[in-house]
């Protein structure tokens, strides 16, 4: 390999250092790979998050249903989220590999040992205190591999070393119907989100919805529309709204049912809570 090469890693990671990836909390935090970093078939996301008001770096569906989980008003033990965290300094990776004998992560062009990272620090608080969850996300059918699980060795004596929880978090972990309707309701609790001329009405709007709701056999899609005409709003407004509701839990429905527009909404709870959660333990 080339001295260039060498430099060009080297170089790579320094760059990083200097910009703070891997550093800061919450608004601040800037994770060490982003979407531009990694090829990813157009499975990455960016998505602004509510608990940390920062876009996050997602680099694969399955780290996004595991983002929306952690994010969600109902994790309320929640206060940080860091995607994408650096295990440094890279020594201490390097130290670990060579002590189990395994090969350590290289970048494929260069053959430079690169900058391990865990998809996911997470910073839960309960009432004995706050802690550190270090989640990695894999899917189940690739636990198979001897190469993923010696890099996950690695991980996780890494974090042992920190006195960090560290999972691993499969699709398994995951609850579809939760992960669905989170998705459906992705960024809706922001009201910028909001048609401009429901933000003022909202209160209005959720009493309308409520008491037409209050019908068992009126669907949520109907009540929506019969509130737009009444309140002379633009077909889809009130929709909007109720899934605003849903997503500040102003509503507190069953999420691990599906929510369909078609039947009738069953609110469990009208007005605010929230619910201690830390999604895949």
């Amino acid at each position: 390999m080339s001295k260039g090469s060498r430099r060009s890693e080297s170089g790579a990671i320094a760059r990083r250092l200097k910009e703070g990836r891997g550093q800061g909390s919450e608004k601040s935090y800037k994770p060490w790979l982003t979407v531009r970093d990694v090829p990813s078939r157009g499975l990455s996301v960016r998505i602004k998050g509510r608990k940390t008001g920062r876009v996050h770096h997602l680099l694969s569906q399955l780290e996004l249903s595991y983002f929306l989980m952690l994010d969600d008003i109902r994790a309320g033990c929640v206060t940080d989220i860091r995607e994408q965290f650096p295990l440094t300094p890279i020594e201490t990776t390097l130290e670990i590999a060579d002590m189990l004998s395994i090969r350590h992560p290289k970048d494929p062009k260069t053959g430079e040992p690169i900058v391990m990272t865990t998809d996911f620090l997470v910073i839960v608080t309960s009432a004995d205190g706050g802690r550190r969850l270090a989640r990695t996300l894999k899917p189940s059918a690739d636990l198979g591999s001897p190469r993923v699980i010696e890099k996950f060795e690695i991980e996780r004596i890494y974090w042992e070393t920190q006195g960090v929880d560290w999972g691993i978090v499969t699709e398994r972990e995951i609850p579809q119907s939760l992960v669905g309707n989170l998705r459906s309701l992705q960024g809706c609790w922001d009201t910028d989100n909001l048609p401009a001329v429901a933000v003022p009405q909202i209160e209005r709007i959720e009493a309308e919805l409520h008491r037409a709701l209050s019908d068992k056999s009126i669907p949520l899609f109907q009540a929506a529309l019969d509130c737009d005409g009444r309140l002379g709003f633009e077909n889809g407004t009130s929709l909007a709204v109720a899934k605003y509701l849903i997503a500040t839990r102003r509503w507190d429905i069953d999420l691990h049912q599906p929510i369909k527009t078609e039947e009738n909404l069953h609110i469990l709870i009208r007005g605010h809570g929230s619910t201690e959660m830390a999604p895949g333990g």
